[in-house]
């Protein structure tokens, strides 16, 4: 008999919703359940970054969040209340991605933006929904859930179990997986305020970085009235900066009103409402495996990172693009081997964990120097981030390489075991994000709203290309040859076979391409790459 849902969504915030969504689009069925009463009720996650918005048009969803949103304008740096640095972020990735810009979107907001949606199509969060464990039985996983508001035990069979389900995931002890990293000693605070009516420069819709001697503050506006998200540390810093495993998660019992004085000490502002406030303590951690048999891990349940450059939300959305199409794959194809099932869905932790880990060494390092105690640190604060900065963005080159970065278009996979290996050492490589070129009369980006297999040629296709991609049910798009294509790394005249997440599985060219494609598809088991929505 077969198991009465594909797929079981543990964790209702925005990496479950998402990965619904996506699950939906692609016939895939799907329960969600959350241990919480509803969305989010604070502002929590702020940034969302230019690769999310682009894979949120598959899901009509990126309209969504612009209409929300607010476009980050600029940063401004003081240092002892001195400014020393305006570094403008208005379209700071232009030519990189339709969206080249850092849009701040609360997460509460962003949350009831994915609910909302996925009640339009008659789906519902099964809140106060505890999983308490499962089994894997090999062929599908039998999972314990508990009502929480009767104590009702319910028995849920599903093919798969995806771990959406925070720090604390269930999931993830449930399988065994360690979750290796650290936690940072200093003691850190979110407020999300209101400023009173003043002229104050640090409520100007811009966000500000103040440092003071060996403390600072984040503010970070998240809509155009004078709101605005502070970040800062609440206690005085040790020697040590982290501790693996050691640092308990309990703290002190620390208000608004224990923290405003420093506040004041390194920002001088007043402020009029307190909309929320929590002291929390930041940790640098990746799961040891992101999966095991039929089950996974995304978003916090996999990896969780400071709080520099909002990585973390932003990295747990990619991991769900990356996984829904591969398990709509191995649950709607029926023709492909357990074989190749099993090399596809492994293919999800060799690509997101290796670069999990990336995102978790670099924010560690970046929120280390930040905080950490002595000269080089006081150097970095004072001096070099204040005048600096301001330099290397005035280049393009540099400008581009650190919004490449901070908004994920960096991310790569270039190792991965899915990728066609042509040889030939090339700009844009397998595994790369199909890169952005919008030209007078097209923008090849549009064609990837679609979620499903394609074909790009720029310039012009080889005979019977088309007449395949029929059989295969791959949609086909010939951009007519222009310059901006090659100044972008695409080469004239080959065919880029691009995945369901919009990276560059195999370049073709040649005239054997017709036989390179079906080896491609042969290989990896699948029999027909035929669209998974339209």
């Amino acid at each position: 008999m077969a198991p009465e849902t594909d797929v079981l969504i543990v964790g209702g915030g925005p990496t479950g919703l998402a990965l619904a969504i996506s699950l939906h689009k692609q016939g895939v069925k799907f329960r969600i359940v959350d241990s919480e009463s509803g969305p989010a009720q604070h502002s929590r996650a702020l940034a969302v970054h230019a690769r999310i918005l682009e894979l949120y048009r598959q899901l009509d969803l990126a309209d969504d969040l612009l209409g929300l949103g607010y476009k980050l304008p600029a940063t401004n740096i003081w240092v002892e209340g001195k400014h020393r640095a305006h570094i403008s972020l208005r379209d700071f990735g232009e030519g990189l991605t339709p969206y080249p810009y850092i849009l701040i979107v609360p997460q509460d907001a962003h949350e009831r933006v994915l609910e909302r949606k996925l009640k339009t199509h008659g789906i519902f969060v099964e809140r106060r929904t505890k999983l308490e464990g499962f089994v894997d039985s090999g062929s599908s996983i039998t999972a314990k859930l508990v009502r929480q508001d009767d104590g009702t035990e319910i028995t849920c069979e599903a093919s798969y179990i995806v771990g959406c389900d925070g720090a604390h995931s269930v999931v993830r002890h449930q399988i065994g997986a360690k979750y290796e990293g650290g936690t940072y000693v200093p003691l850190f605070y979110i407020a999300d305020v209101e400023a009173e009516e003043q002229d104050s420069p640090l409520f100007n819709g811009e966000a500000h970085v103040t440092f003071v001697e060996d403390t600072f503050n984040l503010i970070l506006p998240y809509a155009q009235e004078r709101r605005v998200r502070l970040i800062g540390i609440t206690i005085p810093k040790t020697n040590e900066t982290r501790q693996d495993h050691k640092l308990p998660e309990s703290h002190p019992e620390v208000t608004f009103e224990d923290v405003l004085p420093d506040i004041k000490r390194v920002s001088g502002i007043e402020i009029k409402k307190v909309n929320w406030f929590s002291p929390y303590r930041s940790h640098h951690r990746v799961a040891s495996t992101f999966h095991k048999n039929r089950a996974f891990l995304v978003g916090d349940a996999a990896h969780i990172h400071s709080p520099v450059g909002g990585q973390g939300m932003n990295t747990g959305i990619m991991d769900v693009f990356n996984l829904a199409w591969k398990l709509a794959t191995v649950i709607t194809q029926n023709l492909m081997t357990e074989e190749a099932k099993t090399r596809l869905l492994d293919s999800y932790e060799t690509e997101r964990r290796s670069f999990a880990l990336s995102v978790s060494g670099a924010t560690d390092r970046g929120f280390t120097l930040l905080t950490t105690p002595g000269f080089l640190s006081h150097m970095l604060r004072a001096w070099i981030i204040p005048y600096m900065a301001p330099l290397v963005t005035r280049f393009q080159y540099m400008r581009m390489g650190v919004f490449r970065r901070a908004s994920q278009l960096i991310c790569s996979y270039r190792d991965s075991p899915l990728n066609h290996e042509s040889g030939e050492s090339e700009t844009v490589q397998p595994g790369d994000r199909v890169p952005w070129a919008k030209t007078d009369s097209a923008d090849n980006f549009e064609t990837l709203q679609y979620l499903c297999w394609q074909l790009h040629v720029y310039g012009e296709p080889w005979p019977n290309l088309s007449e395949w991609c029929q059989k295969m049910n791959i949609r086909l798009t010939v951009f007519p040859w222009d310059k901006k294509y090659g100044e972008v790394g695409l080469k004239k005249d080959a065919a880029y076979l691009i995945r369901p997440d919009h990276y560059i599985a195999g370049i073709f060219k040649g005239e054997s391409i017709l036989l390179k494609l079906d080896g491609y598809f042969s290989t990896h088991g699948l029999t027909c790459a035929r669209p998974l929505s339209h």
